[in-house]
């Protein structure tokens, strides 16, 4: 197992004020916010098969919560629109 031998100065939230996790602070050293404070929005992945034939590959896009329910409403409106018979 990896163990760091970087020193983690316990930092309270500049917005909040609560106690900033010592591992965000670890994986993020100098954060001054704690999860619930940061900017960053959660993000969502979905893996998209690209090319044709035998050039194709996976890839991750990357999207906000917001456009990850957008696309999964769409792709429950195309699910519906595909069992419906003629």
């Amino acid at each position: 197992m990896y163990q760091s031998n970087i020193k983690i100065e316990i930092m309270d939230c500049v917005k909040c004020g609560n106690e900033i996790p010592p591992k965000r602070l670890e994986i993020i050293p100098g954060t001054k916010t704690c999860v619930n404070c940061s900017t960053e929005s959660p993000k969502r992945g979905i893996p998209v098969m690209r090319g044709t034939g035998d050039h194709t590959w996976v890839e991750l896009d990357i999207m906000s919560q917001e456009q990850y329910e957008q696309y999964e409403e769409l792709n429950s409106k195309k699910s519906k629109l595909d069992k419906t018979p003629d």
